[in-house]
């Protein structure tokens, strides 16, 4: 077994660029008190939440009264994001909630906010790459919880640089690891990991009537024709170089690493394994509010690249249950052997 690299990120702390949430900064100077602040982030919110229901036949009057009766009693705007995911819980669902202030300025790097800079580890999870075996590489793929686009260029960069250098060593087949993979922003994910997707459309996102593709193309992932992540010095590999590849799933797969794992589901000569994912299976969009936290809602389903939805979690091909109590990865062990053997 030959470990060529393992990418040295959690200690990393440098400057990435200010993402810019200066004018939600300002207003959240402005707070109103007590029960007040509350009320006014909850009838923010409750419009954002209006016009994106993802569940139908909603009360709104039981729950916009009940939700005001219950904030009667609000002392600060703390108690707001209890009240607000209670309604989003009812209106959207599990994917859906409010990201508190804190976290919210690390996601968009809002450094004025947070007044440092954060360290890499704050905002991507471990990242890692090895030769397993002769012509067989491994990838795991982090969870990215940041918008920034210089972060995203960074770790789109690093995963293809990790591919590149696999298959400069022979890599042929491949493990793609998402199973510590809880999610975050899918565009650097997707424009890291392209070469082994190859070009083209790998995935829909679907609302109502109106499909919009995701795709990877050239070192960039897009969402129709507009370029969300593009690496700065692509990798391509030919089909000989991406024989076979068996994708890593477990209950930690969630949210954007369910987009990933969905990415990779019907293509040739790729296997998924291990246990089911999380089921969030949907994709958000980010509203502001006043108090510098953000809304995360919930506005389409997903697709694979066959444009079957997916309806909660992903379902493995082979299901192998990891067992906390043995040294050996069996998940990795199993996969692994099924490269070995085609």
């Amino acid at each position: 077994m030959q470990r060529i690299l393992l990418l040295l990120l959690l200690t990393t702390s440098v400057s990435y660029g200010q993402s810019g949430r200066s004018q939600a900064s300002a207003m959240a100077t402005t707070l109103l008190s007590g029960q007040d602040s509350a009320l006014h982030l909850f009838e923010q919110a409750l419009e954002y939440i209006q016009r994106n229901p993802f569940k139908k036949d909603i009360s709104w009057d039981s729950l916009i009264a009940t939700s005001r009766e219950q904030l009667s009693a609000a002392t600060s705007v703390r108690d707001a994001h209890t009240v607000i995911n209670q309604c989003l819980q009812q209106v959207q669902g599990a994917h859906s909630f409010v990201m508190p202030a804190r976290h919210a300025a690390l996601y968009h790097n809002d450094t004025a906010q947070l007044k440092r800079i954060p360290a890499l580890k704050e905002l991507v999870g471990a990242m890692s790459a090895e030769m397993i075996d002769q012509g067989i590489g491994y990838i795991s793929v982090p969870w990215i919880s940041s918008s920034d686009p210089a972060v995203c260029a960074l770790i789109a960069d690093s995963l293809q640089s990790l591919i590149g250098h696999l298959a400069k060593q022979g890599a042929t087949r491949w493990i793609i690891d998402l199973r510590k993979n809880i999610g975050g922003n899918c565009w650097p994910m997707l424009a890291g990991i392209g070469p082994l997707l190859g070009n083209g459309v790998c995935g829909y996102f679907v609302r109502k009537a109106r499909v919009t593709d995701i795709r990877y193309r050239e070192g960039a992932a897009l969402h129709n024709n507009t370029t969300m992540c593009k690496v700065s010095n692509p990798v391509t590999l030919t089909d000989q170089q991406r024989q076979q590849i068996v994708v890593l799933t477990g209950p930690k797969t969630s949210s954007s690493g369910e987009i990933l794992a969905l990415a990779f589901k019907g293509m040739p000569q790729v296997r998924l394994m291990g246990e089911p994912t999380a089921g969030l299976t949907t994709a958000n969009t980010t509203y502001d509010l006043f108090d510098g936290s953000t809304l995360v809602v919930t506005i389409c389903q997903e697709a694979d690249r066959t444009g079957r939805i997916c309806e909660g979690k992903i379902v493995p091909d082979d299901i192998i249950k990891s067992d906390p109590l043995k040294e050996e990865d069996v998940v990795k062990a199993n996969a692994l052997m099924w490269l070995q053997s085609n």
